[in-house]
């Protein structure tokens, strides 16, 4: 049973990692969420559900879309896919804004690269995850620190209608 308990998405209390990345004064009432995911590929339905819960419905197609594509980076790409790898998920929603990070453990060799954009190889598979948050993503960027990599992106909330 503990095996089956240490695989299952946890919540996150870490406040460095749930901060907002943008420092701009947020109203209290904002949402934050962190979720700390085992590196595993079928971990992203659980991702997902999670978000389903917590994320507005006007952009919770894109975020989800988004999320999971960035966690599969992460558990491709970096340490969090080997064993014992987690992902950690925070979600943070802003007075006009929802943000996400998704923070993995770091490059899996020294060598390692920073995510990136990459040029179109239609020879190649894959490639293309970062595109996607690129053309639906508002902003979106990558940080290191303390050997892990953060990569998030904002999706700016519709307009309240008068």
């Amino acid at each position: 049973m503990t095996d089956m308990l240490g695989s299952l998405p946890q919540r996150v209390t870490d406040a460095e990692v749930r901060a907002p990345i943008a420092l701009v004064r947020s109203p209290s009432h904002h949402l934050n969420h962190a979720l700390r995911v085992p590196g595993l590929p079928e971990q992203a339905r659980a991702l997902r559900d999670h978000l389903t819960a917590v994320v507005p419905r006007a952009v919770a197609d894109t975020v989800l879309t988004l999320a999971s594509e960035l966690f599969n980076n992460a558990v491709t790409h970096s340490r969090s896919g080997g064993e014992g790898g987690e992902v950690v998920v925070a979600v943070n929603r802003l007075s006009d804004r929802i943000q996400v990070k998704v923070v993995d453990q770091g490059p899996r060799d020294r060598n390692g690269s920073s995510p990136h954009l990459r040029q179109i190889d239609l020879g190649r598979e894959g490639g293309l995850g970062l595109r996607l948050v690129d053309a639906e993503a508002s902003r979106w960027g990558t940080f290191h620190d303390g050997g892990r990599t953060t990569v998030w992106f904002e999706l700016d909330l519709p307009c309240a209608r008068a």
